[in-house]
């Protein structure tokens, strides 16, 4: 059996409110806690063009937004068009495939994007069970029932101004209790929203200072002390900690570089912040007042640092893959490398891992799984399909969800 023995995952510690997620769900950008880890054991090491896949489905336009999962359904989305401003949100049956229903929306304010990479659907949609929240490079917002009924939308360019963003935006929206937050990076005025979830109106609104312009996620931490949830924006610079609940700003680190891509990884009481090229890693302690760039950095270092894909941890092995193919793992409490490896490619999707293995895809098409947890490299399978892979992949329900340039597919599991 793949499936682990609870299927209540705690996202409720971080006070995000979904409590009734399954363990073995994939309800947002990398999963559960925003980590890119699945509790699942036994999932797929080893795959090929013609060995096991389940099911392989087209999809229309383009994308690298990530498959979401929960239950029986997977969402996806993805855009069209001369402008890539046709919006797709589609629901598929995780069994075999089956668009159970279609969603095709027009965006309002279509920002400039990499033909061969990025869309309007570089942003990961995100789901509490009962909605499905989609969020799109054009500045608009959608919320859906889990039957594909959309209940409200938003246009934040025609409301806040059009973003000012180059190869697309693709900061990921995040819930936390009742909001739905987003990072609103760009060369305009950027700023930081909470969205309430079941009317679609402001809950707080915070200009974001001195950033100009970063793609990277919003992340969440609890600090171990207070139990207190902190809001992380890593941007331009500097990387904030705010109250989630009002959008004040609470702490700030200085050494993120400009452009800044990756989203943090929490664990072992740390905020395990990245940026690049010519960025370090920082290990941050939570849980700071102003600007405690001294007394709050653990360690850093600058090896390995890629520009677009985010980091993984687990355990106490932090794994990072550059954009060239560098693979290096650091020990996550000192911050000493472990080893490095150069892999075949070059990477824009981000890691994901089980607790036995990392997987990471290449824009080759190529996913190599190495064993998690080692003090050495140690490649498990070097699987081949025949599509570039630009998108994060997802692990769910004993499945390895794999978007490539043209299709999802899933592959392994029940």
């Amino acid at each position: 059996m793949y499936r682990i023995n609870s299927r209540i995952f705690c996202w409720c510690l971080l006070g995000v409110g979904v409590a009734n997620a399954w363990a073995d769900d994939w309800p947002g950008w990398r999963g559960l806690q925003r980590n890119a880890i699945s509790q699942e054991v036994d999932v797929a090491t080893t795959w090929g063009a013609d060995e096991q896949i389940r099911w392989q489905v087209t999809l229309p336009g383009a994308g690298i937004s990530s498959p979401v999962i929960w239950g029986e359904r997977v969402f996806v989305t993805s855009s069209d068009g001369p402008r890539q401003d046709e919006l797709h949100v589609i629901c598929l049956s995780r069994t075999d495939g089956r668009e159970l229903w279609h969603q095709r929306l027009w965006g309002t304010a279509p920002t400039r994007y990499h033909s061969t990479k990025s869309s309007m659907a570089s942003p990961t949609p995100v789901t509490d069970g009962k909605y499905l929240y989609a969020f799109f490079g054009t500045g608009d917002l959608f919320c859906f029932e889990m039957g594909g009924k959309l209940v409200w939308q938003r246009s934040l360019a025609s409301e806040y101004g059009p973003f000012e963003n180059r190869f697309s935006a693709t900061s990921s929206p995040l819930l936390y209790g009742n909001s739905v937050i987003l990072q609103c990076d760009h060369y305009g005025d950027s700023y930081a929203l909470a969205v309430d979830c079941k009317t679609g109106k402001d809950r707080w609104r915070r200009k974001r200072t001195d950033e100009w312009l970063s793609w990277a996620s919003p992340q969440l931490v609890t600090v171990p002390e207070t139990k207190r949830v902190e809001l992380l924006l890593c941007g331009s610079l500097k990387i904030d900690g705010l109250d989630p609940d009002t959008g004040t700003t609470l702490w700030t680190v200085q050494g993120m570089q400009q452009e800044c891509i990756p989203t943090p990884v929490i664990g072992n009481g740390l905020i395990y912040a990245v940026s690049g090229p010519g960025g370090k890693t920082l290990a941050i302690r939570p849980g700071g007042r102003g600007d405690v760039s001294e007394s709050h950095v653990v360690w850093e270092n600058p090896r390995g640092v890629p520009f677009v894909p985010s980091a993984i941890l687990v355990d106490d092995f932090y794994y990072l893959i550059n954009d060239e193919g560098i693979a290096t793992c650091l020990d996550a409490k000192t911050g000493q490398r472990i080893w490095q490896k150069r892999l075949p490619g070059r990477y824009t999707a981000s890691p994901i891992a089980t607790r036995e293995h990392v997987y990471f895809c290449n824009e080759d098409g190529e996913t190599l799984v190495v064993e998690a947890g080692e003090k050495r490299y140690r490649q498990v399978a070097r699987n081949r399909l025949d599509q570039p892979i630009f998108a994060s992949p997802a692990i769910a329900h004993g499945s390895v969800f794999i978007r490539t340039s043209e299709t999802l597919l899933c592959i392994g599991g029940e």
